[in-house]
This record gives structure tokens, C-alpha cells and sequence, in this order.
């Protein structure tokens, strides 16, 4: 097993504009209008190059599918699916993708979900890869899971508590390895965010023996990478993130809408 850990400092997000903006996002779904399939916007512009294929808008079991430039028709390769809507309970969105290579025909399927609009307690993010490709399918495919604890990260952030449980938690698993990654914050001095990222990699089949081997020759350039990896995502992140709290989620959620209209 190969262990890796870095901490990055963040810019800050603050709970009431997280949960103002879930708010404002999901009043501008349900504000969304839908006749003949096609979408339009709650201030009734048209929405362009997403309609309505099946079942009722935005009930569970409503699809929708992006519309092909070229000819204006429904992509049949990828489709939007609200799995569950429910303020006070769980809303969830499935989407799944298709790739038609001949040599190596793939299906990713990704589901996002959260508890709670009004008071946001979880979410949670899952993808699947399946391939087709022969024999070798099962080692281009792989699954993921991502679990947000919000409960657990505002009260880590907040009142720097270290939590029984790491508040973000995901596994990554593929035919030869099985990754497992946690997340937990802490408050820093300036007010800022030091976010501890650890992951544990385990090897499977013919690759668990390999892997002790692997660590001891690359470990050291992998674990470096990982942590430069994690160093720009934070440049990124706090290059944007407090320019974006200082908007309100009715601001964002027009501009979101502004953007969905393209230029």
C-alpha cells in the first residue's frame, strides 16, 4: 500500500452563500418552463441546445438531451436524467454518455445528487466507465465515488473541531487498483481554509504485489506530482473563488442563465 498527503490553504466559502446559491439554482430549474420540448427560461427566453425528450418537466424520470449544431436534432449519445426532486429531501441528476468508437465502444454514466435544497446536510458524486473493447474492457473501465459530509465541513472550518470522520471522502477503483482519498479542513489564522488531502493506494489482482516495488522507485516523483497537482488547483481556486462569493445566488444564477443562452 503507497500513502500520499499534502495541505493546501483556500479561500473561504461561507455556508449562507453556499446554501443561498443551491437555493437560487434550484428555483431557476423549477422556474424553467418546458411545451413541445423545448425549454425556456423563467423570464421566458428560449433555451437553446437542450430539450425535453421524455417524461415531464423536471419530475423524476424527465430526460433531456443536448441538440446536434449540425442538423438541430436531439443527441441520441447523451442524455440528462432528474433521478430525484425533493426540497426537503434529495434532488438528483444522472448523466450518461456514449462513445461510439468502433475499436473501443465506451458508456460513462456520472450521478450527482444533494440532500436537502433548503438546508444542504450531503452530496454525493458517482461515475461509472464501462467499455466494451474485448478482453482488455475491464482494464480501460473503472468507478468512482465522492461523499460530502456539509454538516461535518462547516463545523470543521468553523469552530476547527477535527471531525470523527473525514467530512469528503471518495474511492477510486479500476481492475488493478483501489484508491481511497479524504478531505478535512481547518480554520486557519487569517481566516483562510488549510485543507488536508491524504489518499491510500492499494494494488488488486496481479498488480498488488507490484505496487510495493512501484512506490519505492516512483514514489517520490508521483508524490510530488500529486502535491503540484493540488498547489495549482489551489491557485485556481483562490484566483476565483472570492470574486465568486461576493455575488449573491439571484446574480449567479442570472448570470448562469445568461450563460446557458450562449454569445
Amino acid at each position: 500500500m503507497a500513502r500520499f498527503q499534502h495541505t493546501v490553504t483556500l479561500a473561504p466559502v461561507p455556508r449562507r452563500w453556499f446554501e443561498s446559491c443551491v437555493g437560487a439554482l434550484h428555483d431557476l430549474a423549477e422556474g424553467t418552463d418546458a411545451e413541445g420540448g423545448r425549454l425556456t427560461l423563467p423570464d421566458g427566453r428560449p433555451l437553446p441546445g437542450l430539450v425535453l425528450a421524455e417524461g415531464r418537466h423536471p419530475e423524476p424520470g424527465a430526460r433531456y438531451r443536448p441538440v446536434n449544431e449540425e442538423d438541430g436534432e436531439p443527441d441520441a449519445d447523451q442524455c440528462l436524467t432528474v433521478l430525484a426532486r425533493d426540497r426537503r429531501g434529495e434532488t438528483a441528476l444522472e448523466v450518461v454518455t456514449h462513445d461510439d468508437d468502433p475499436d473501443h465502444p465506451a458508456r460513462l454514466v456520472c450521478a450527482l445528487g444533494l440532500t436537502s435544497v433548503e438546508r444542504p446536510r450531503e452530496a454525493w458524486l458517482t461515475a461509472t466507465l464501462h467499455s466494451a473493447g474485448g478482453k482488455r474492457a475491464k482494464y480501460l473501465g473503472g468507478t468512482g465515488r465522492l461523499s460530502l459530509d456539509l454538516g461535518r465541513w462547516w463545523q470543521a472550518t468553523s469552530h476547527g473541531r477535527h471531525p470523527a470522520r473525514a467530512p469528503l471522502g471518495g474511492t477510486l477503483t479500476h481492475a488493478l487498483v483501489r484508491v481511497s482519498v479524504t478531505v478535512v479542513p481547518r480554520p486557519a489564522p487569517d481566516g483562510r481554509w488549510r485543507v488536508t488531502v491524504k489518499a491510500r493506494i492499494r494494488g488488486r489482482s496481479f498488480a498488488r504485489p507490484l505496487l510495493p516495488l512501484a512506490a519505492a522507485v516512483l514514489g517520490r516523483r508521483a508524490r510530488r506530482a500529486g502535491a503540484e497537482a493540488l498547489e495549482r488547483a489551489a491557485v485556481a481556486w483562490n484566483a476565483q473563488v472570492p470574486a465568486l462569493v461576493r455575488k449573491d445566488g439571484e446574480r449567479l444564477s442570472a448570470e448562469l442563465a445568461d450563460a446557458l443562452l450562449g454569445p
